[in-house]
């Protein structure tokens, strides 16, 4: 029975572990894609409450500004003094 030669053997079991790596590294790399995505939705999950957060904001923010000025007349004010400056 013919035989390989040692060089033509180490060759073939060469590529057989390349191949196995490579195999094995996209298989590290689609686990390192589905943890990325998994994040990506988690930080989407919370960019989408925190602009839920800033309309209440805002709401808020017009509420408060209405009310100040049936209270005070229009005007601006300056949020470190509490002075309000009339519109002219």
């Amino acid at each position: 029975m013919a035989k390989l030669s040692p060089e033509d053997l180490q060759s073939i079991k060469d590529l057989q572990s390349k191949y196995n790596q490579t195999i094995f590294e996209i298989g590290v790399a689609e686990a390192q894609r589905i943890a990325i995505e998994d994040q990506l939705e988690k930080i989407l999950e919370n960019k989408k409450g925190l602009v839920s957060d800033l309309a209440t904001i805002e709401k808020k923010e017009s509420e408060l500004i209405a009310a100040l000025q049936v209270k005070y007349g229009q005007g601006t004010i300056d949020a470190e003094t509490g002075e309000i400056t009339p519109v002219q």
